[in-house]
């Protein structure tokens, strides 16, 4: 019989311990197991992980066991040791395909298990880039795919082409002695519970309370008035898949997506999660069909996860980035897995301007939020509850899970019973096509996600920096926590339970439209003018550095761009410094021309538009 490495060291360096009454199994496709996996588990003595004992619907902190068509986490039914020589044999009949050993360990968030895939390596490209060294792996009866490669940055993802004789997790050294070097082998670790932050409970709300909380809905003026979102601007839900043919969802999609386990196909549910968080984001708005997303006018990228591996976390980011969504939500997290795969794909999704919202957990850990929502690009995302205060087992609504919480907090949004789209029929949470009971930071990241998507939507110039700057900035300081002025968050007071506070829809939105489009302010002094004024003029500030410049040479514009060079007076107050820059945004809309040095553009110069300012300002224009 094949014998499971004892001991394993994750690239972290924690070192994982063996548990011996679960295995992971990969049926193998056309064999005895497509007539039932269930028949193959009793015939090795095994019951599906998590099957004797599901989570109690109410509990947010649990989560469901992972399994896909091609693979299913199994334990003994009475804790003994699996049978090897029973797996063996089922995998030389050709009931199963591969098996791998199952691991425990602490990543900072409690136990975790977790077991590595046998049949994929994951290398770096420059280890293989000569064609001899690719030759001397290929020998090794290993595959590259390009496909998956191709969304991995600097890494190449390799399949095992016998996994039962040459599994994955026996390859690292036999690797290194065919290239006569050390190099990086990296595992495709598999988490056993899908590392997604919520469950649901309950039946369906008839309202959506969430959306008045927030101020996107709701009697007076709110969000909504301003815009429920523009089609230019496409949200991707990275996660579980969702249901394509959802009344409540069709007409919204981009297209239909990807399977990260096929690398094809489409983005349709490999389970329930990926359908309500987007029915969050981007349920139709008015169609007298079910609920309204937050951002129902916007555009869905739906991405579904397979086996939840961090391969599978960077290629979804590149595919999402590559097919030219804004905005990506992700409301999962999980520890173990390698930062090395996932942060690069972050980063180039940062530099690409795409806004990252990022779920922190539901283990009510203080300094518990779970990767990647620690990664600085991103912003983590915690959950209020109904009197908005964080998430806790304390909260009104009685549930015993609460918001993880920590130094990388950025802002919460509602995270209890939100009303959201289901999976069609028996497939869902309910039979109802709708749930009103999603619960955890996993229904407050799309809110999040769906709140950029809006500003965007208002504003289609601001970055990505921008945009978080706006959500954190206009955050309402919600709850019995007290905020303060804190060194490394310098988007206003903060606490490191609620961030910032809990978004703000309406002034958040106010704040994208009243910030001066397509105007550069080039220097560093006026650089910080435009980010202490023009984010913040129309809430309340009693103090502001203002700073007096005059202009300076521009190399580079963007087509239609206007140069803009305040000249402000030091003795200015807050309120005549928001009527100069009005002043300016007309003015030099009027003149029609970009200037940059008055040699050049003597119709344009800045005594030119000094005059016209001063006209403006003798007309009584505000």
């Amino acid at each position: 019989m094949h014998r499971y490495p004892e001991h394993l060291t994750h690239p972290s360096g924690v070192e994982l311990t063996p548990l011996p009454d679960r295995v992971l199994l990969s049926p193998r496709a056309g064999g005895p197991a497509a007539a039932g996996r269930t028949d193959v588990l009793d015939a090795l003595g095994l019951v599906r992980d998590g099957a004797a004992g599901p989570a109690a619907a109410d509990d947010a902190t649990k989560q469901p066991a992972n399994e896909g068509p091609d693979f299913v986490f199994a334990r003994t039914a009475d804790g003994s040791e699996v049978d090897g020589d029973a797996v063996a044999a089922a995998t030389a009949s050709g009931s199963v395909a591969w098996s791998s050993p199952v691991y425990t360990a602490d990543f900072g968030a409690g136990a975790e298990e977790l077991a590595p895939a046998a049949d994929a390596v994951v290398l770096l490209h420059a280890d293989v880039a000569d064609p001899e060294d690719l030759a001397r792996v290929t020998a090794l009866g290993l595959q590259r795919d390009e496909v998956r490669s191709a969304l991995l940055g600097d890494h190449d993802y390799f399949a095992v082409t016998d996994p039962a004789a040459s599994p994955a997790y026996d390859l690292p050294e036999r690797i290194a002695e065919a290239l006569g070097r050390a190099v990086e082998v990296r595992l495709e670790w598999v988490p056993a519970r899908v590392p997604v932050a919520h469950n649901p409970n309950d039946p369906m709300y008839p309202s959506q309370w969430n959306l008045r909380q927030i101020r996107a809905g709701g009697p007076g003026t709110t969000g909504w008035d301003l815009t429920t979102g523009s089609s230019a601007v496409t949200v991707a839900i990275l996660d579980e898949g969702v249901e394509l043919g959802h009344p409540d969802l069709v007409g919204g999609f981009l297209h239909n997506g990807i399977n990260l386990g096929t690398m094809s196909g489409t983005g349709a549910p490999t389970g329930n999660h990926g359908t309500a968080c987007a029915g969050i984001v981007g349920a139709r708005i008015g169609n007298g069909v079910g609920v309204a997303g937050l951002a129902g006018g916007c555009r869905l990228l739906p991405i579904a996860f397979s086996r939840w591996t961090d391969t599978e976390v960077a290629a979804g980011l590149r595919y999402a980035r590559m097919q030219g969504a804004q905005v990506v939500s992700m409301s999962f997290g999980w520890n173990a897995w390698s930062h090395a795969i996932i942060d690069p794909a972050i980063q180039e999704a940062f530099n690409a301007d795409m806004v990252l919202c990022v779920a922190t957990h539901n283990q009510n850990t203080a300094n518990g939020i779970t990767y990647p929502a620690t990664n600085p690009l991103v912003i983590a995302v915690g959950a209020s509850d109904q009197v908005d205060g964080r998430k806790s087992p304390a909260s009104p609504d009685g549930e015993p899970w609460g918001s993880n919480y920590g130094p990388q907090m950025s802002v919460v949004a509602p995270g209890v019973r939100i009303p959201t789209t289901d999976r069609l029929g028996a497939n869902g949470y309910t039979a109802t096509d709708y749930t009103g009971t999603f619960n955890g930071t996993s229904a407050a990241t799309p809110h999040v996600a769906a709140l950029a998507a809006l500003i965007r939507s208002r504003n289609s110039t601001l970055s990505n920096v921008r945009v978080r700057r706006i959500i954190e900035t206009t955050a309402d300081k919600t709850g019995t926590v007290p905020y303060a002025n804190v060194s490394g968050h310098p988007n206003g007071t903060w606490n490191d339970q609620m961030g910032y506070g809990r978004i703000n829809v309406y002034d958040a939105l106010v704040a994208a439209g009243r910030i001066v489009k397509r105007f550069h302010f080039e220097d560093d002094l006026v650089k910080h003018l435009r980010d202490d004024v023009l984010e913040k003029r129309f809430k309340e500030i009693r103090e502001i550095d203002i700073y007096k410049r005059a202009g300076r040479e521009v190399d580079h514009l963007d087509p239609g761009d206007l140069v803009v060079n305040p000249l402000i007076d030091e003795r200015e107050g807050l309120e005549e410094v928001i009527r100069r820059l009005d002043r300016i945004e007309r003015v030099v809309g009027s003149l029609g021309a970009p200037f940059v040095r008055s040699e050049d553009r003597p119709d344009v110069n800045g005594e030119v538009v000094e005059a016209a300012l001063n006209g403006a300002h003798a007309d009584g224009a505000s």
